[in-house]
């Protein structure tokens, strides 16, 4: 929220909004701390990474504001185009991957397709919410749908938090859900959304 009032143009929270910022960070902190396998080192590397996550929210919510396009499948095609390409270079140089695809099984090559398409509408509908929420409740939105993630590791497996962890996580939900974004100031230089677009895609 400080990031989107800095570098995004956006008003300073509400105090209900910092309040549910506020109960995330501590329903967040109180699943961490009943995690069967909770060790610090882990959640200060997980802590580190959340921080770079939230730069590169700001940074693609800039992207969407600034470089317009006349459809949000561009945004999906570049996006997985320019993740793809060192990959086809990491490729090319492993025999056992390149024998792999040759003897794929159909089961198995339906798995992959499956994934591509499942990847492709979580890119489409990740670059629409990021066009429709700030870079704020974007980041809220995208931690509390992991939650269905946490509820399969629950229903499968003993090392997971105890019910009071769980409890947390709800509590998490509950904040989310009273989570308000802050609107545009009026002097904003990044509040126009794209309407036209110098790409036909």
């Amino acid at each position: 929220s400080i990031a989107d009032y800095l570098f995004l143009g956006r008003k300073l929270p509400g105090s209900r909004s910092w309040a549910c910022l506020l109960a995330l960070l501590v329903g967040a902190f109180g699943y961490a701390s009943t995690d069967s396998s909770f060790h610090v080192k882990g959640y200060t590397f997980c802590a580190v990474w959340y921080c770079i996550f939230c730069m590169d929210q700001i940074y693609l919510k800039h992207i969407t504001n600034t470089v317009k396009m006349q459809s949000n499948w561009g945004r999906v095609f570049y996006s997985n185009f320019l993740a793809s390409l060192p990959l086809v270079f990491t490729f090319i140089r492993d025999a056992e991957e390149i024998e792999a695809l040759k003897n794929i099984s159909s089961g198995a090559a339906f798995a992959v397709f499956v994934s591509v398409v499942l990847g492709v509408g979580m890119s489409y509908f990740a670059w629409m919410a990021r066009s429709l929420l700030s870079a704020a409740s974007f980041t809220v939105v995208g931690n509390v749908c992991k939650v269905l993630t946490i509820a399969i590791n629950v229903s499968l497996w003993d090392k997971h938090a105890s019910p009071f962890g769980i409890v947390c996580l709800v509590f998490c939900l509950g904040a989310a859900y009273f989570y308000k974004q802050a609107p545009m100031r009026a002097d904003s230089k990044d509040s126009l959304q794209p309407k036209s677009s110098t790409s036909t895609l």
